[in-house]
């Protein structure tokens, strides 16, 4: 319930202003289709780890100003060498363009980006460390929901190609997962796993794609 208003929060703004006024230009934007690749970084969380990894999209313009994306991110982080984690992102966003939104050679086009996902969460402690106590769980999982919402810019480097950059602030609902790293009287380092109550976690995460357009799904033709 928490994570379905604050994704209605987020997405208000837009679907408002996205409604337009009389003076907006007819719409020969919309069905553009695009698919695109991504680096991802994921970065000031509350385990204070730094994760990268790789993604992919597509993206269908609904609007002039509106477009859609759709998503698949495969994160990995490591956590001082004692465990690894693994994030997966599966979801959508919704991106509104307030000034330029036309897809041509040397245009830039900010955007407003919100949108949902799901994501599934794995820390596996890495026992190979003989100097390293670890506590009885090796792993532990979660699933969760999450509302995103930031900027980001697009270059069209052609009529055809592009390239996005975008920072997001997501934020998850789920179990907590934690990683706890204590070191004893004699120094040696003691790893513990614990999985606590149903939490709040932001994060922010920061995306490079290159996309290139490959249809027109409406078949509209400016006249």
């Amino acid at each position: 319930m928490k994570t379905k208003f604050l994704l209605a929060a987020a997405l208000m703004p837009l679907f408002t202003v996205a409604q337009g006024g009389n003076n907006e230009p007819k719409d020969f934007e919309s069905g553009k289709l695009q698919l695109g690749m991504r680096t991802v970084v994921s970065a000031f969380s509350d385990s204070k780890y730094s994760g990268f990894g790789l993604g992919g999209q597509f993206r269908l313009k609904l609007q002039n100003r509106l477009n859609t994306e759709w998503f698949a991110d495969y994160i990995t982080t490591n956590v001082d060498d004692y465990a690894s984690r693994t994030d997966v992102h599966v979801g959508w966003a919704v991106q509104y363009y307030p000034f330029n939104y036309l897809m041509t050679k040397g245009s830039f086009i900010p955007y407003v980006e919100a949108g949902h996902c799901f994501d599934y969460t794995q820390i596996d402690l890495n026992t190979s460390n003989p100097l390293t106590y670890y506590s009885t769980l090796q792993s532990l999982s979660r699933w969760s929901s999450a509302v995103h919402m930031g900027l980001g810019s697009t270059y069209n480097i052609s009529n055809n190609f592009d390239v996005s950059l975008a920072a997001m602030y997501m934020l998850h609902l789920g179990d907590d997962l934690h990683t706890e790293v204590v070191k004893g009287p004699s120094d040696i380092p003691t790893v513990e796993l614990s999985k606590g109550h149903e939490s709040l976690e932001g994060h922010l995460l920061i995306t490079l794609s290159l996309n290139v357009y490959i249809g027109d799904l409406w078949g509209r033709e400016k006249k």
